[in-house]
């Protein structure tokens, strides 16, 4: 389990097109969620990053996730706030999701060491500090830590959740012939 993967599938036409489907995927079940963004958003776009980074690879996972978020920003705009950090963010996450699950084997270890890592890089560190920066007045400890309590125990719950219901998913994405894409 210690093995990472840097490398991601050549470019090619099948692997930009399914590329698509899959950022096209990830728009739909981002968007469905509940709770404000600006402190605590529950939803299914775990489930989109971890297809992009079994399939994609952490690199061209990165730019998926990246395109992914420009845009659900520009052309499905809830009326939310763009910031250049989140778009950071996702291209961490999609590096993070390649790292961990492309050409590897999908095992609980496995999917509980990446959604650690995802969760703890992504969402609690880099997320948090730009709401902590987007949307706080006052820029002191307090707020921040005040932030981090308001969204650490959804991480917290998320965590096992999450590991859970990936990997069923994964499981059944092993057995179809989608793999295919992986050995190019």
């Amino acid at each position: 389990m210690t093995k990472l993967t840097w490398s991601s599938p050549k470019l090619t036409t099948r692997t930009l097109t399914f590329g698509a489907l899959l950022i096209a995927i990830q728009l739909c079940l981002s968007k469905l969620s509940v709770g404000p963004e600006n402190v605590v958003k529950v939803g299914l776009g775990f489930i989109g990053t971890a297809m992009i980074g079994y399939f994609l690879g952490p690199w061209l996972g990165g730019v998926a996730l990246v395109l992914n978020d420009l845009i659900s920003n520009t052309v499905f705009s809830t009326g939310s706030s763009f910031f250049i950090g989140f778009t950071f963010s996702a291209f961490v996450t999609g590096v993070i999701a390649g790292l961990f699950l492309h050409r590897q084997e999908i095992t609980w270890q496995r999917l509980a060491t990446y959604t650690f890592f995802q969760i703890l890089i992504s969402n609690v560190f880099f997320n948090t500090m730009w709401i902590f920066l987007m949307y706080f007045q006052t820029k002191t400890a307090g707020a921040l830590y005040g932030l981090l309590a308001q969204r650490l125990p959804k991480e917290i719950i998320s965590w096992p959740i999450e590991v859970i219901v990936l990997l069923f998913l994964m499981n059944a994405i092993e057995r179809l012939p989608i793999k295919s894409l992986n050995n190019n």
